[in-house]
């Protein structure tokens, strides 16, 4: 299933969604990617200012393939969709 990605906003109530669903807490989530519980928190709270190398990479451990898209008129949504059957990658 496709999830467009519409405002900067709402990536926020994405990740912790797909972290949730998948079982992760914010602890296991820092720990893979060498950072404090509290600089994860951060990061989900506020995901639209850290680095996109950053965003993809947790998404790629939540299991999450991204896209983008070109629709109608040269409008973009970036979509995010959980992948299945997908490899631990660390």
């Amino acid at each position: 299933m496709n999830y467009p990605i519409q405002t900067l906003d709402s990536l926020s109530l994405f990740i912790r969604a797909f972290r949730k669903q998948k079982g992760v807490t914010q602890a296991d989530m820092a720990e893979k990617l060498g950072i404090s519980q509290q600089a994860y928190a951060r990061f989900e709270g506020n995901p639209h200012s850290a680095t996109f190398e950053r965003l993809f990479l947790v998404l790629r451990i939540l299991d999450v393939s991204v896209s983008m898209e070109q629709i109608m008129k040269g409008s973009k949504q970036l979509k995010v969709s959980p992948e299945s059957g997908s490899k631990e990658i660390w």
